[in-house]
């Protein structure tokens, strides 16, 4: 089906706040050396400014999306855009780290909405017919800021200063705001009921306590700190199973999760975020300490998924939604493994070219994820909660994402026989001695979710056979 006019420009709204977003994330990350020379701090120190980020919009994504799913998705979505661009200009201005630091958080919580309203435009406002196509959209839009982040900000950094790195948001902004007015449908409130503040606050504090745990447990001194933010964690997520099964409007519910499909390729989604993440962090490392390459080779061979995703994202969106889901899913999770099977066989004797095949299986992947894998979870949610669904599908993202980045580091850092030792001052044989071990680790991760969409699969064709008969 071709889309309608109001689906495009639907679709174009959405997509730009996922490129926005992928963009931002990428050149703030390559700033982080220069911010830390302005303010006259460590690296740790000023990793903060993407900590903090990161912590709010995970914190805050599924509070958003449930204010969004009951009619108030323009109206979120546009503030959303204009947090985000007015606190980027705050952070350009910031000459204070405490301030710049402040500022993020703010940015984030605009970020926040914008990550829980975009895939929830594509179930409110595309045909179920397009979900395929639209969720391949979504994932188009962020591989290409990814993608642009590195060349922009270095293009940024070689020719003004890191200010221009939050600055170049205000344009992106008003542009985006514009596209929001035109393109999104007038709201439409269907439920009038009352936001659950203590899920919330219960789930924001879960969620901000466990990343500080994720990003803080290996470095010196936080041992005691982590032990504290863990068992905070735990409690809140005690508290929060409690409050929602006595809540008349919970943030998540229950009947969210009463389908076993739903749960099992939810945690497939979760486990695949977490492993492609995770490598797709401990891959420049095995290029920059292995390989004797220039940075632009090693530039070209990072860019080159992205790119591959950008080809191949809407054309497999309309395939599966013309042929199906299903067996893409399956060939998403076999190609995860694929891709984890090869860089744990690769050794630094081999040079750079068994990062190439490798590279395009990790861009064949993540093109045919979001027609697939991500669909199928919204298509398996109950239809009352399919709005939730699709933001759902953004926090596992953004979870997984974090998870995998801080356990992996971990992993090699534990394999290497240094634990708590930061990775760039790991020696080569520690690090390859880390490597394989977590390779092996995502391997094993790999396998198991292949088992799991399988075992989905087998039984949706169950049931489909069942109904038939």
């Amino acid at each position: 089906m071709i889309l309608t006019k109001s689906e495009l420009m639907a679709l174009l709204a959405m997509s730009f706040a996922l490129f926005m977003d992928g963009i931002d994330a990428n050149i703030v990350s390559l700033a982080l050396p220069s911010l830390a020379e302005y303010f006259d701090t460590d690296t740790n120190t000023v990793a903060w400014v993407t900590i903090t980020y990161f912590m709010m919009v995970a914190g805050l994504m599924l509070t958003f999306g449930r204010i969004a799913s009951s009619g108030h998705i323009k109206k979120m979505y546009m503030a959303g855009f204009a947090i985000f661009t007015a606190s980027s200009v705050v952070c350009g201005m910031s000459e204070d780290l405490g301030l710049l630091i402040a500022a993020r958080c703010v940015q984030g919580v605009g970020a926040a909405i914008l990550a829980a309203v975009a895939p929830m435009i594509c179930v409110k406002f595309i045909s179920p017919s397009n979900l395929g196509l639209a969720f391949s959209a979504l994932i188009l839009s962020g591989a290409l800021g990814f993608g642009c982040g590195p060349g922009v900000g270095g293009l940024i950094l070689d020719t003004l200063s890191w200010h221009w790195v939050f600055y170049i948001n205000i344009p992106l902004g008003f542009l985006a705001i514009f596209l929001a007015s035109k393109g999104i449908p007038k709201d439409c409130v269907t439920d009038s009921s009352r936001i659950d503040y203590k899920g919330s606050a219960l789930i924001f504090v879960a969620v901000v306590s466990g990343i500080y745990v994720l990003e803080m447990f290996s470095r010196d001194g936080q041992g005691m700190i982590c032990l504290v933010m863990g068992m905070v964690m735990v409690m809140a997520m005690i508290a929060l199973v409690i409050v929602e099964k006595r809540s008349g409007s919970p943030i998540i519910r229950p009947a969210l999760f009463k389908g076993w499909k739903f749960n099992i390729s939810v945690a497939c989604y979760l486990l695949l975020n977490l492993a492609y993440m995770g490598i797709s962090y401990v891959i420049p490392f095995y290029i920059m300490k292995e390989l004797s390459i220039s940075y632009s080779m090693a530039g070209l061979i990072l860019l080159m998924p992205y790119a591959i995703t950008v080809l191949l994202s809407l054309p497999m969106g309309r395939y599966c939604d013309v042929h199906g889901r299903t067996k893409v899913a399956i060939l998403t999770t076999v190609l995860l493994t694929m891709m984890s099977v090869g860089y744990y066989l690769i050794t630094p004797e081999m040079g750079w070219v068994p990062l190439i095949p490798i590279g395009i299986i990790m861009g064949v992947l993540w093109g045919i994820c979001g027609a697939s894998l991500t669909s199928l979870i919204v298509d398996l949610a109950p239809a009352e909660e399919r709005n939730i669904a699709s933001t759902m599908t953004n926090f596992i993202y953004y979870t997984g994402g974090a998870v995998g980045t801080a356990l992996f580091a971990s992993l090699v850092a534990f394999g290497s026989g240094a634990p708590g030792v930061s990775l760039e001052i790991l020696t080569p044989a520690e690090f390859m001695s880390g490597y394989s071990f977590t390779m092996l680790c995502a391997v094993i991760i790999s396998i198991l979710t292949v088992v799991m969409i399988c075992t989905v699969v087998s039984g949706m064709k169950k049931k489909a056979d069942s109904s038939s008969e």
